[in-house]
Parts: structure tokens; C-alpha cells; sequence
């Protein structure tokens, strides 16, 4: 008898790249109970060549680093992937990276893994995390035969937990940033995203600390709360 399905082929990596990557899967993890101030947060957007994450190629990676209660613009990142077939016009016109700079950017696995370092130890944040997370989490598979940890919180989904009465009114990142007066220099740039993201969870996080939540337990538990509520 022969079996139908076949496993996909092991990638195989070159010797430094193996070596970086056992070096991020031996990385500590956080605790539960870490409180919200000591944690370092990385704060992440990522454009696609379109709107299923699961499908449509990962075309760059932005991310700022949020530490002691500060959005550290010196600590950030910034990557475009280099692409084998650059995306359409439509869509170009949303990320804006043209053609030149879809066949020009760094190699998949050098891009990932130098983001996997830059990230290693932090909390990731996005506005719609499921989208960027999933994005990220495909690619590394495809290239790098990962699956890639981490915990997750999603603004969108704290937001208006947080601020009810923005709820109603508040829905994309645009609305938000708009209704707490946060400025984005670069609308659709993967790190400017992530910098305004960033501003906005500073807010999200003195707004929590004054409802006493105070550990990324707690708001994790928020977040399971407004599932369980299904709202």
C-alpha cells in the first residue's frame, strides 16, 4: 500500500543560519505574571501582497521597541522581503513598495531571522494581531521549517475594553489614532504603523494600570473576557 500523503520536505539550512535559529529557540520566555511595566514590548505591523496572511506573500516587516514605559525609535526594525514576482498595481498602491523595491529586498530567511533576534525576549503587540501574527508565523514555516512562538495582545481588541466610550465610534487604526490625537508620519509603512501602534499602546497601558490590571496575566485575561462575551 502507498501511503497518499506525502510530508513536506525538511528545510534544509545553512550551517549559521542553523546556528541562529537554535539560538532563538533555547531564548527565555515570560512568565504570566510579569508585570506590565518590566515588560520589553515589540510592537509589530507587517504588509502582504494582500489580504489572506495565510496565502499572499509577507512583502515587509516594521517593529519599535516599547521598554520602561518609553517607545525607543532607536531600537526599532524595518525589512522588506525580496519577492520572485512583485505584487499587483492595486495592491502596490495600499503597501507602497514599488517594483524595484519588492525585487531588491533581503533574502526571506535573513529578513526573518533578523527580525526572530531583534524580537527575542519581548511581548508582541499589533492592532489586528491575528493578520500580522499569522503572516509572520506562515512565512516562517515556509522558510525556515519554524513555528514561531511568542504571546500576543491586540490593540483592537483591548482598545475599547479600555475606552468604551470610544467603542462605538472607534473601529480601524485610522479611528483610534484619530480619537487620542496620535500623529502617523507614514500611513502603510510597516514601522511607521508599528510607531503609532506603539503610541497607542502606551495609552492602552496607562489606562490599564488605572483599572488595576497590572500583569500580563491580567491582561491576558481581559482579552479572553471579551471573547468569552463575544463581542
Amino acid at each position: 500500500m502507498i501511503w497518499p500523503f506525502s510530508r513536506k520536505p525538511r528545510i534544509e539550512l545553512p550551517e549559521a543560519e542553523t546556528r541562529r535559529l537554535a539560538a532563538l529557540k533555547s531564548a527565555p520566555k515570560n512568565g504570566v505574571n510579569a508585570a506590565l511595566a518590566d515588560l520589553r514590548w515589540v510592537v509589530v505591523d507587517v504588509e502582504t501582497g494582500g489580504l489572506d496572511p495565510h496565502a499572499d506573500p509577507l512583502l515587509s516587516i516594521g517593529a519599535v521597541e516599547i521598554r520602561n514605559g518609553q517607545i525607543r525609535l532607536n531600537a526599532s526594525f524595518e525589512a522588506s522581503l525580496q519577492q520572485s514576482a512583485v505584487t499587483s498595481h492595486e495592491n502596490i498602491l495600499i503597501h507602497g513598495l514599488t517594483h524595484s523595491q519588492q525585487l531588491s529586498g533581503m533574502a526571506a530567511t535573513d529578513a526573518l531571522l533578523d527580525f526572530a533576534e531583534f524580537a527575542a525576549g519581548g511581548v508582541f503587540v499589533a492592532f489586528h494581531a491575528g493578520f500580522d501574527r499569522t503572516a509572520l508565523e506562515v512565512a516562517m514555516r515556509k522558510e525556515l521549517g519554524w513555528n514561531f512562538p511568542g504571546r500576543w495582545l491586540d490593540a483592537a481588541v483591548i482598545a475599547p475594553l479600555l475606552f468604551p466610550r470610544l467603542a462605538s465610534e472607534c473601529r480601524s487604526l485610522d479611528d483610534w489614532l484619530g480619537a487620542l490625537s496620535i500623529e502617523n508620519y507614514a500611513r502603510h509603512s510597516a514601522v511607521a504603523d508599528a510607531a503609532a501602534t506603539a503610541q497607542l499602546w502606551l495609552i492602552l497601558l496607562e489606562a490599564a494600570a488605572r483599572q488595576h490590571i497590572h500583569t500580563l496575566k491580567e491582561m491576558e485575561s481581559l482579552t479572553h473576557a471579551r471573547k468569552w462575551l463575544g463581542q
